[in-house]
């Protein structure tokens, strides 16, 4: 472990030597803007000098005395402000967020006689944003190193109203299908193309900025329906700061021989990680400077076979070599290696007394980003970025993994091709379950050399370059607008030994996407207009065999993909009610492109498998209309209401239809119909800390998400195989992640160290601090099926028990070596109650661990009947039905 962190921080090491470009990029950089006045007379300051203490940011007020500054890079900063006559006065802490405009005035004393130093105060930011005329929830570092239970980005959104972790696992925004999230880090787009899912690793404790915007994103973002998430990574500045920072976890352990979980027990979750930041030596540091940051982690999970090994590398360098022109870059690196825990296959087969037999994955992604802002004045700014980003994904036994599936042994081919091998023979199929001479095999269970016989390979790797120009026209109007053109290269390669028929196969392609945006944002005392308008454009670049699901069609079987082009447009509104209130509207076209998986499958038209799935290239994009109007107010100085109502208008989402060919044999392919709609209203009452220890909040989102089908290819496993549900439904009907009610409530209360608390007459430390966050959301909806799998009721009908659970972190602050030098105590509990929330049933019986189906007593004695109900008790108890439970972590951390 050591060595691969030793080798991740020479790595760092090299690249800054050898590297000086940064990024500035969409979606990393602020506004500030303001007044300066005479704080007597209250006349406006002209030709006062604002500058970003540290850079080379700087402007001067007009003959209102008002001034901005743009492209402000996220995170804290100190303003200082001169003029002749008067004092000089430093604002520290002033708190730079993306895309938004964060208001700073001055008032200056005058100055009769010229003294030295300045007046320093301590800037107090927004509580309510007046021009944010969308739905977003921030998570600043501040408030990023408090929360519990922060391993993954996903584990923070989860925080959020409206944000649901589905029975599929995945994360669903707002009533939004998998897959509907766009993922931009530093301003780079990190979609997996093949599952629209995130493609590398971003570490949550390396941020400035997280954000979650729900609705109302403008028109410079794309490829995404239902959310974007854009995560910031810190900056260097002139001095040298860093940090490391280790765990070590505890969990239970479940046990696949009982069918339970154990005692509390160290299991090998731990991880050591870095950050490092400050100007590049050699280089004047007000103008070049770098930040890095590396993470190790290993962690075995509670599930038996289930444990991963994952190392992610960050870096960014800063340079400004001439007053108008700055350079950015920036590198990530990860790589994750683990086992996949499936209680039960997609074929009901399990491995719990097998688990070498379950597959292996290993996944590797890197990031690398280049671009360069010239400012042609202090209102006009051109941007051009060229970006790089792959990730790759193998995933197959573990004694096969790196091998190609046609060199295993026990494959061969016939004289024409065809698969006459013996890898089923002596695995899954073959291997004798269900044998009822056997208690095993009989319930399900694989054993002896066993293993899932299935080899997949996936790879995405996009080139992307962008240029957009950012112009102030004058203190009221924004303009901005850009184009990009990406092109991706992308590989599959499945192969499935299920039978003496393989299903597999194999394809390359290199599609590309284009887009341009227009943006305008209008900025006065009253309202603020954010409105844009989005242009995108596909090119699948590949030919089909449209015959084999079209037996009408005449002529060449193959025909090239259409192209595919939308506009979609944006609007958002702000206007105050009054200096606590502040109202917004926005309304937004949104479309996304379908999944490459749904796209590129079989299209070579392979109809011989059973209910065989064809791809369909010419698939339209997904398409969302949205509308939101919501109410933020200041009740009093440290207490805030946030009230949002939304509707969204789903349609032309990706789903499954079949035709029937010649001999009523049924093909089905992706095609573009099925729809939805989402109404909710989320409430959050937030307590300021403002000055004081505790601070919180608690929020309660309801959403009823409806629709015909909850995944594309639901159609093709549930109705179109069903002797009851042969079509797709022609009404909306519950989602399988329609939860109608969420609570999330957040209470931290943090002491300083120059705390005076006693306790019985005596002095109690401080610097420390304490948070929990408690998480409550209403049952989940479920079909309820027959012994046969036939529906009962309507679709969704059932409902899971609610689900609820507390997280908890708890930390001590010790001053070493200076101020700025914390060494710091922790300990974080994830399901502090160790609650087990029942997250998937069986649809025959609504109950987790019982499938309702009855096993016969084949084997005579009692004791083998005994042994064959113990074995099937085992076999439905599905660990993976239930919440993980409670995980400790203690470690500590140093930073200066």
């Amino acid at each position: 472990m050591y060595k691969q962190l030793l080798s991740l921080f020479l790595l760092t090491l090299v690249v800054l030597l050898f590297f000086s470009t940064n990024t500035v990029n969409a979606g990393v950089s602020g506004k500030i803007s303001g007044e300066v006045i005479d704080s007597q007379t209250g006349e406006p300051i002209v030709g006062a000098t604002v500058r970003m203490a540290g850079t080379n940011l700087v402007t001067r007020t007009d003959e209102d005395g008002e001034y901005f500054l743009i492209d402000v890079p996220v995170g804290k900063c100190d303003l200082l402000v001169t003029s002749v006559g008067h004092e000089t006065i430093t604002k520290q802490g002033v708190r730079v967020l993306v895309d938004l405009t964060t208001p700073v005035d001055f008032e200056l004393n005058k100055q009769v006689v010229e003294i030295s130093g300045s007046v320093v105060v301590v800037a107090e930011n927004p509580v309510i944003q007046l021009d944010q005329t969308e739905s977003r929830v921030i998570f600043t570092a501040d408030r990023l190193k408090d929360l519990p239970n922060i391993i993954t980005v996903q584990s923070v959104l989860t925080n959020y109203p409206g944000v649901v972790v589905g029975r599929d696992a995945a994360l669903h925004v707002r009533g939004g299908r998998a897959g509907q999230v766009a993922y931009y880090y530093d301003g780079f787009s990190i979609q997996d193309p093949f599952y629209s899912t995130v493609g590398i690793r971003i570490m949550p404790s390396a941020l400035e900025e997280l954000s979650l915007t729900s609705s109302g994103y403008t028109a410079e973002y794309g490829e995404a329906l239902s959310g974007v998430v854009r995560a910031v990574t810190r900056d260097g500045g002139p001095e040298y700061h860093g940090g490391i920072r280790f765990y070590e976890g505890a969990t239970h352990k479940y046990d696949v021989n009982t069918g339970d979980w154990g005692n509390l027990k160290r299991n090998g979750n731990r991880s050591v990680a870095f950050n490092l930041s400050g100007p590049l030596m050699g280089f004047d540091p007000k103008r070049f400077n770098f930040f890095t940051a590396g993470e190790y982690i290993t962690d075995a999970t509670s599930l038996p076979a289930n444990g991963t090994d994952a190392y992610t590398w960050t870096a960014k360098i800063s340079a400004q070599p001439t007053p108008h022109l700055r350079l950015k870059s920036h590198v990530t690196y990860h790589e994750l290696t683990g086992d996949i825990y499936t209680h039960r296959d997609v074929n009901g087969r399990s491995y719990d007394f097998n688990l070498d037999g379950l597959p292996r994955v290993e996944r590797k992604a890197y990031l690398a980003g280049f671009s360069g802002n010239y400012n042609f004045s202090e209102s006009m700014i051109l941007s051009t970025t060229l970006n790089t980003f792959k990730t790759r994904t193998w995933q197959g036994p573990k004694h096969l993994l790196y091998i190609p599936w046609d060199q295993w042994p026990g494959y061969s081919e016939d004289e024409n091709g065809v698969y006459n091998g013996t890898i089923d023979d002596s695995n899954y199929l073959g291997s004798g379950i269900y044998d009822f001479n056997n208690p095993y095999h009989a319930t399900g269970f694989t054993t002896g050399d066993d293993f899932d016989p299935t080899f997949r390979r996936r790879e995405a790797r996009y080139t992307s370059f962008k240029i957009s120009l950012l112009s102030q026209l004058n203190k009221t109007n924004q303009i901005k607008g850009g184009i990009e053109i990406r092109r991706y290269n992308i590989k599959w390669d499945l192969k499935q030994f299920y039978n003496t028929f393989p299903y597999g196969e194999k394809y390359s392609n290199s599609p590309l996407l284009a887009s341009a945006y227009l943006q305008d944002k209008l900025e006065y005392k009253d309202f603020v207009i954010n409105m844009g308008l989005r242009f995108d454009y596909r090119n699948a670049d590949i030919s089909y065999n449209i015959a084999a699901r079209d037996t009408s069609w005449v002529g060449d079987p193959y025909v090239e993909a259409k192209s595919e082009t939308r506009l979609s447009p944006r609007l958002g509104v702000s206007f105050p009610i009054s200096m606590h209130s502040v109202m917004h509207f926005n309304y937004g076209v949104y479309y996304q492109e379908p999944q490459y998986l749904f796209m590129y499958t079989n299209l070579q038209g392979d109809v011989t498998s059973g209910l065989p799935l064809l791809g369909n290239p010419d698939l339209e994009p997904e398409q969302t209309i949205a509308y939101e109007i919501g109410l933020d107010h200041l009740i009093n100085n440290n207490l805030r209401i946030d009230l949002t109502a939304y509707y969204k208008d789903i349609s032309d989402l990706v789903t499954t239809r079949g035709s029937v060919r010649p001999g009523n044999n049924i093909v089905t392919y992706f095609d573009n119909g099925d729809y939805g709609s989402v109404t909710g209203f989320d409430v959050e009452i937030e307590k300021l800390p403002m000055g004081g220890y505790f601070g919180g909040s608690i929020s309660y989102g309801y959403m009823q998400a409806t629709g015909n089908s909850s995944f594309a290819t639901e159609p093709y496993y549930t109705f179109i195989t069903s002797t009851e549900d042969t079509i797709a439904p022609l009404r909306e009907y519950p989602l399988d992640f329609d939860q109608r009610h969420t609570v999330t409530a957040v209470l931290s209360y943090q002491v300083p160290s120059e705390w005076n608390g006693r306790l019985f007459g005596l002095k109690l430390p401080g610097a420390w601090g304490l948070t929990a966050v408690g998480h409550y959301g209403s049952g989940l909806p479920y079909t309820p099926t027959d012994a046969m799998g036939n529906r009962l009721g309507e679709r969704n009908e059932g409902r899971l028990p609610a689900y609820y659970t507390v997280d908890m972190r708890l930390k001590k602050d010790f001053t070493i070596g200076g101020k700025g030098r914390t060494l710091s105590l922790f300990t974080e509990v994830d399901n502090l109650f160790d609650r087990r929330n029942i997250i998937n049933v069986y649809s025959r019986t609504g109950q987790p661990d019982n499938d309702g189906h009855i096993i016969g007593t084949a084997l005579g004695t009692s004791e083998e009947a005994a042994e064959l109900a113990r074995l099937d008790r085992l076999y439905d108890h599905d660990p993976q039905n239930y919440s993980p439970p409670r995980t400790v972590r203690f470690g500590l951390e140093y930073n200066f």
